[in-house]
């Protein structure tokens, strides 16, 4: 399932190799992903540049706000993929669109 959301944090620990990417959705609700600290970062980095400090940190400053499409894989966590929002291919548009859809047509059944 696409999801879409606006990065609001990103808490990790290089030394445990965890991390939680906090995004807000279209609703307002906020959704922390648990993650693996080293490949997010880094895809963090070649997405936006300017996340990768000296000695294992990572600034957040520069991915605050941003706007992506995310998939969970099946354990829960996330990036099975991501891809920055005005990158993504219309293909991911057109499944995110198509399943926003079906939500709206599922919460109108269930209001009949």
């Amino acid at each position: 399932m696409v999801k879409k959301g606006k990065i609001v944090d990103f808490i990790g620990s290089w030394g445990s190799g965890l991390a939680t990417l906090v995004v807000e959705d279209d609703d307002g609700k906020l959704h922390n992903i648990p993650c693996d600290n080293a490949p997010t970062v880094r895809a963090l980095e070649s997405a936006y540049g300017n996340v990768i400090g000296e000695g294992h940190t990572a600034s957040v400053s520069n991915i605050k706000g941003k706007e992506i499409f995310y998939e969970m894989d099946d354990m829960g966590l996330v990036l099975g993929w991501f891809v920055p929002i005005e990158e993504a291919p219309p293909e991911v548009w057109e499944e995110y669109e198509k399943q926003k859809k079906q939500k709206s047509n599922k919460n109108l059944k269930e209001l009949v």
